[in-house]
């Protein structure tokens, strides 16, 4: 664990999980100027917008936990709370059904034929 001891571990993996649970709530929270170190429910809609739009082609704010690391590498996007944006994948008809096809999904290149 390089210098953490399993307590440590523990404090840190259930914050991580607390963190994920409160993106994928449904809530509207920024948690104000933390909302650059901490990844957020208003940030992390964007993640899962349907047709990724300001520019963004390959995804928008990665960070699982720390948003610090979407503004330090460019990835962030929060134009506005994102209440009524359309989530999911485009072209879900043909996305693939089984699980290791959607696991090289992003690996395999696509058509580029999508708006």
């Amino acid at each position: 664990m390089i210098g953490f001891g399993i307590k440590d571990f523990f404090l840190i993996h259930i914050f991580a999980i607390l963190i994920g649970h409160l993106n994928h709530a449904n809530l509207g929270w920024s948690y104000g100027p933390l909302k650059y170190l901490l990844n957020n429910p208003a940030m992390h809609i964007w993640h899962h917008e349907k047709y990724q739009s300001g520019g963004h082609r390959f995804g928008i704010n990665f960070g699982i936990s720390l948003s610090l690391w979407d503004y330090l590498f460019g990835t962030s996007y929060l134009p506005h709370d994102g209440r009524d944006i359309e989530i999911g994948v485009e072209d879900s008809v043909n996305f693939p059904s089984r699980f290791l096809n959607q696991i090289v999904y992003p690996f395999v290149k696509q058509d580029d034929t999508t708006p």
